[in-house]
């Protein structure tokens, strides 16, 4: 992993987002927001996103992702074209706010909706690869999927250099809805992994990762943020939100991710966990960690700094972990209050010698993933 490009609600790059998020900074705010014909006060973690934006003009889920690509390209000191640049685009609801907003105007759908078709066309346009493109959805489990897909390229010889990236943003009265009648939104704000947790709060934003063979980056003397091991990717197949109450797949695909890896559980020292701050996916996490994982690793959630950016969220913690490798360094759990499970929790950033780290992500539809890395 050579570069890394962030577009969140606690900063609009790299070096601001990790700054914050080592300070413990959030970025979610109470907002009115109109549902249902009725304004309410929301917990949301909106992108500060202002004209003097270069790509202000497009839908923000496409402008936030195109200013990812850029800083991802010039952190890995590579220039466009990458015309041999594999590209893997992955998001849990792509242009959906531009429609809502559409529909809301009664516009001519049939005279723009190939213009929101595709955020991996617009990116491969982007940076003009010829190479092969792919646009993973796994609902919250995206990320890790889409991270995965690009470093299979590179592992089957499809290419030495890959994008892998993934954008959301729907702060929008549909959206937020659907997690209402849920019964999945919290009122006041996140607290993960805590007794006074009460539900997840919406985000937005971006991240993009430079993929590159070990021989390439070595060649090109790139700075290297760590190295992808392996991954595990399941789905249980049990319901359209909930997980398997023995959540068997769950360890499934942890334990495939350690294998492919060649790591033991006991050579893993810092979990970026999925931390919603909901009840079922933290007992459902904290249950599975406590099974897996005797040795007592480091654990974070960033949720409460970034909010949730339900596909791209994934993306945000696999580049924290690189972060976390290259610079030694462990963000907290933004948010937490009393903790409700016997974990390990980083309350507080802190520097640590750690070399390897695994990626959790869940998604609805019983999707399940880890992805493991490892310093250089």
């Amino acid at each position: 992993m050579t570069g890394i490009g962030l577009v969140t609600s606690i900063g609009g790059d790299r070096k601001s987002t990790w700054h914050n998020l080592l300070a413990g900074n959030s970025g979610i705010k109470q907002i009115k927001t109109q549902i249902q014909n009725q304004i309410k006060n929301l917990p949301l973690a909106p992108v500060a996103w202002t004209s003097s934006e270069e790509f202000y003009h497009l839908p923000k889920v496409e402008g936030f992702l195109k200013k990812a690509v850029i800083e991802a390209i010039a952190d890995a000191n590579l220039i466009m074209p990458l015309v041999d640049c594999g590209l893997v685009i992955g998001s849990s609801r792509g242009y959906q706010a531009e429609l809502e907003q559409k529909l809301k105007q009664q516009t001519n759908l049939r005279s723009s909706w190939l213009d929101l078709l595709s955020l991996s066309g617009a990116i491969a346009s982007f940076i003009q690869t010829q190479n092969t493109v792919l646009s993973p959805m796994a609902a919250c489990a995206t990320a890790n999927w889409t991270i995965f897909q690009a470093y299979q390229l590179i592992q089957e010889g499809k290419c030495d250099l890959a994008i892998a990236g993934a954008s959301d943003s729907v702060l929008t009265p549909l959206a937020i809805a659907g997690f209402q009648k849920l019964g999945a939104m919290a009122k006041t704000g996140l607290y993960p992994f805590s007794h006074e947790r009460e539900g997840m709060v919406l985000g937005e934003g971006a991240t993009v990762l430079i993929l590159e063979s070990l021989g390439s980056a070595q060649n090109r003397q790139a700075k290297i943020y760590g190295q992808i091991l392996g991954g595990g990717i399941t789905n249980d197949g049990y319901h359209l939100t909930n997980f398997d109450p023995d959540h068997t797949q769950g360890e499934i695909a942890i334990n495939a991710c350690l294998e492919r890896s060649g790591l033991s559980a006991q050579a893993v020292d810092y979990i970026s966990t999925h931390g919603t701050g909901t009840i079922i996916n933290d007992d459902m996490e904290a249950r599975l960690i406590q099974k897996l994982f005797s040795h007592s690793p480091h654990i974070s959630t960033t949720k409460g700094a970034t909010g949730h950016a339900l596909g791209a969220t994934g993306m945000m913690e696999a580049a924290f972990c690189l972060l976390a490798l290259h610079d030694q360094a462990l963000p907290p759990c933004v948010g937490m209050r009393s903790p409700a499970f016997d974990l390990n929790f980083i309350r507080s950033s802190s520097l640590s010698s750690i070399q390897a780290a695994l990626n959790l992500s869940f998604g609805f539809g019983g999707q399940n993933t880890a992805i493991a890395f490892k310093k250089i």
